[in-house]
């Protein structure tokens, strides 16, 4: 009885170590495009997160630990009652465990992309302790592009949304015969309630103050924890879309209405521009683009960095922030995202105790990452490609993220410089 009871447990322990290992994001929401929810119209259209009722901002810290622990609080006000809370981590030298009141509520394998975690059980009406601590996970030689690093942390919020609310946009643009360009906008609509519940979405598309390119409105109702995306297009002027030379952005409008009163007010500047490779030439709005990449260096402005050789950058995602992605936009600068995997942590050899490319015991790990990469990016009009991961060892981990990507994203190239001749990358032609 006994060693069937010891057999029982050491499967019992082997079985929890594979989940920690397949559950790279442990109680993460699905990766999305940075939202700021406001509570009124003319706070959003400042588009600054400081304005919004609905964000908290975390930025002192009480660190202990030789470092490894970041400690804050915030409060949970009546208004935020009946709603759901979240906590963006948008930055994390390495992997960490995120704390409410001492609770664990999450972990996640890599800091390098915003993580969000739903905290809602666990917010009450009050002031609310906020710990990330940093661990010692062995998933670290594989995601962590900051293993030299002091522990950090920054970019921390806690952000409250309505149950039934807006969990993503995205947008997908074509190019008319007459060239002007005709933009798909998906908005992911999620609900947490335990009952159906009904929204209307309301959407403007603005040129500018002045015209309007598009405007209305889109009722919804989900089930129970369910989530389904509301779509509307609008054609955008030639002499407005997106490009290296006339980086334009417009400004997508929505409204979410529960129970006919407004529950959240969401602005975003979007731009609109078509990107395709046929020959292995990128077509920007239709019009053949050379490629011209420089990697990525922090300690210098992106303009600098380009000078009159440039045109693009290999952008490692642990750097792609908001900030820097916007800047990008604003500036007409061409990025690739560069996932937060690198394959010469280990050994070269891709048989069993070698490289961790190669070993299916790290598959969920790599396409976690890679899957963080695109959508927490995709939305910004300067990006124009993904790279899988650093390095130059390939194996199945690999092969499977090229084939991941490809199904997320038909339109943009893959890359893997790692690739040795493989089929794991798009050929595209850069200097």
């Amino acid at each position: 009885m006994k060693i069937i009871l010891f057999l029982v447990a050491i499967i019992a322990f082997n079985v929890a170590s594979a989940q920690t290992l397949m559950e790279p994001f442990r109680g993460a929401e699905p990766f999305r495009t940075p939202i700021t929810p406001f509570g009124r119209a003319v706070d959003a259209a400042k588009e600054d997160a400081s304005a919004s009722n609905y964000v908290a901002k975390l930025s002192e810290w009480n660190v202990s630990n030789d470092g490894k622990e970041y400690n804050s609080s915030f409060a949970v006000p009546v208004w935020w009652l009946n709603r759901q809370v979240l906590v963006r981590v948008g930055y994390s030298t390495s992997s960490y465990e995120l704390l409410i009141d001492g609770r664990q509520v999450g972990f996640a394998a890599s800091g390098a992309t915003p993580v969000e975690f739903n905290i809602t059980k666990w917010a009450k009406e009050g002031r609310h302790t906020l710990t990330v601590r940093h661990t010692e996970s062995e998933q670290n030689s594989v995601s962590s592009t900051f293993s030299t690093q002091k522990p950090l942390v920054s970019d921390v919020a806690v952000i409250c949304q309505p149950t039934i609310r807006v969990r993503d946009i995205l947008c997908y643009t074509t190019i008319n015969d007459f060239g002007e360009g005709v933009a798909e906008f998906s908005v992911v609509v999620k609900c947490d309630a335990l009952n159906p519940k009904r929204a209307r979405i309301g959407y403007t598309i603005r040129l500018d103050d002045a015209n309007v390119l598009a405007h209305g409105t889109k009722d919804i109702e989900l089930d129970m924890r369910r989530e389904d995306t509301v779509r509307f297009m609008a054609r955008v002027p030639k002499s407005a879309l997106w490009s290296m030379d006339r980086p334009n952005m417009i400004t997508l409008e929505l409204e979410n209405k529960v129970d006919n009163r407004p529950a959240e007010y969401i602005y975003r500047k979007i731009g609109v521009r078509s990107a395709d490779v046929e020959f292995q030439t990128m077509y920007i709005n239709s019009q053949p683009t050379l490629l011209r990449f420089v990697n990525y260096d922090s300690s210098k402005p992106i303009k600098e960095q380009l000078g009159k050789e440039y045109n693009g950058l290999v952008l490692p995602v642990q750097y792609a922030t908001e900030s820097v992605l916007s800047e990008c936009d604003k500036l007409g600068v061409l990025v690739f995202i560069q996932s937060a995997i690198h394959t010469t942590f280990l050994a070269n050899h891709i048989r069993i105790g070698g490289n961790p490319s190669n070993n299916p015991f790290w598959l969920e790990s790599y396409l976690s990452l890679n899957r963080a990469a695109y959508y927490t990016t995709s939305i910004h009009p300067c990006v124009v490609g993904y790279a899988i991961a650093d390095g130059d060892t390939t194996g199945i981990n690999i092969y499977e993220s090229y084939l991941l990507l490809k199904r997320l994203e038909m339109r943009l190239p893959i890359v893997y410089e790692g690739a040795n001749g493989e089929w794991c990358t798009d050929l595209i032609e850069f200097r």
